[in-house]
């Protein structure tokens, strides 16, 4: 073979390489949410972008809710079963390969993927008390991660070896931190304080507090230190996440007589600037989440009395509606 043509395929094969890496890539993954358009509550998924339809992913004669999208885009958390005995189940986003995590009889809240998309946190609540577990995602192996009866699951660190959980209403109120292996438990706060959100950037935690009597959002950093107020109102605030980028926090709010969405920066020494408000409507505006480049923020609003999923740009422009019928869409997960 002569220079000229090794020359030649020595620039074709690195496209072709690159083509082909391309061709292999999976986009934005869809939208996941539950619908109770079929009589019951199933897991439906959906494109922003209009790419193919709404799709039933489960398809079951019972109820299937609160599903959780894992780190990588590939598999689906979901709860299913009644409200007083449920089950963690996981599936692939494109609704084959179920799979149980744990099933033994109680009440299972707060699913939380781990970084890595293998482990699963969450809470099992029974009459003898509440108990935090992490499982593998394949349904292999389930363990206690702490004694502490926490109320819920709240994040994991991004590097994956921490989770915070926290306590609310009882003596042993605050938000913890443990290793997942069950290994260096530490208490946080003494406040009663709850949702704990980790940056990803892992400088940061945001979490809601009642210690000033109405829910408001607060950051501190991981060990601990002073909390510093991001928002201050006479209602509520709920529904926090950090933008992938760690610069601003995506809230909701009763400030304005009803749930509207607002987004506020948040500094690298955790104070708050350039609040936002980002719906304007006189309904429901609720449950948002950021897409995972940071560009859109999928939400629900009961623009028609019944919940729909939207979608709007970061700064709140081109607000999209992508469910439309007279039944109940909520609880979108991206």
């Amino acid at each position: 073979m002569n220079k000229s043509r090794l020359r030649a395929l020595s620039l074709v094969v690195p496209i072709l390489f690159l083509v082909l890496a391309l061709g292999c890539r999976s986009g934005s993954p869809p939208i996941v949410f539950t619908s109770d358009r079929d009589g019951n509550q199933e897991i439906y998924s959906v494109r922003f972008d209009g790419r193919g339809d709404e799709e039933n992913l489960t398809n079951s004669p019972q109820d299937e809710f609160s599903p959780v999208l894992s780190s990588n885009g590939r598999n689906v958390a979901f709860l299913s079963g009644t409200a007083d005995d449920t089950t963690l189940e996981v599936m692939r986003v494109t609704g084959k390969e179920r799979t149980p995590v744990f099933s033994g009889g109680g009440v299972i809240t707060t699913p939380k993927w781990s970084p890595n998309s293998q482990r699963l946190s969450y809470v099992l609540k029974r009459e003898s008390g509440n108990t935090v577990y992490v499982g593998q995602s394949d349904g292999s192996e389930s363990m206690v991660l702490t004694t502490v009866a926490a109320d819920e699951v709240g994040d994991w660190s991004p590097t994956g070896d921490s989770v915070i959980f926290a306590v609310r209403d009882t003596a042993e109120q605050g938000l913890y931190i443990r290793n997942p292996d069950g290994v260096n438990e530490f208490k946080r706060t003494q406040t009663p304080d709850y949702a704990a959100a980790w940056s990803p950037n892992s400088l940061l935690i945001a979490f809601l507090s009642t210690r000033e009597s109405n829910p408001e959002i607060y950051v501190m950093d991981p060990e601990g230190g002073d909390a510093t107020r991001i928002t201050e109102s006479e209602t509520s605030e709920y529904g926090v996440s950090w933008s992938p980028d760690s610069k601003k926090l995506l809230f909701v709010t009763e400030r304005d007589g009803n749930s509207e969405i607002y987004v506020v920066g948040v500094k690298e020494d955790g104070s708050p600037e350039n609040l936002r408000r980002l719906t304007h409507n006189e309904v429901r505006d609720e449950q948002p989440v950021w897409s995972p480049n940071g560009k859109k923020i999928a939400f629900v609003s009961y623009l028609d009395g019944d919940a729909d999923i939207f979608v709007m740009d970061a700064d709140g422009q081109n607000q999209q509606r992508l469910t439309n019928n007279q039944f109940q869409d909520t609880q979108p997960s991206w």
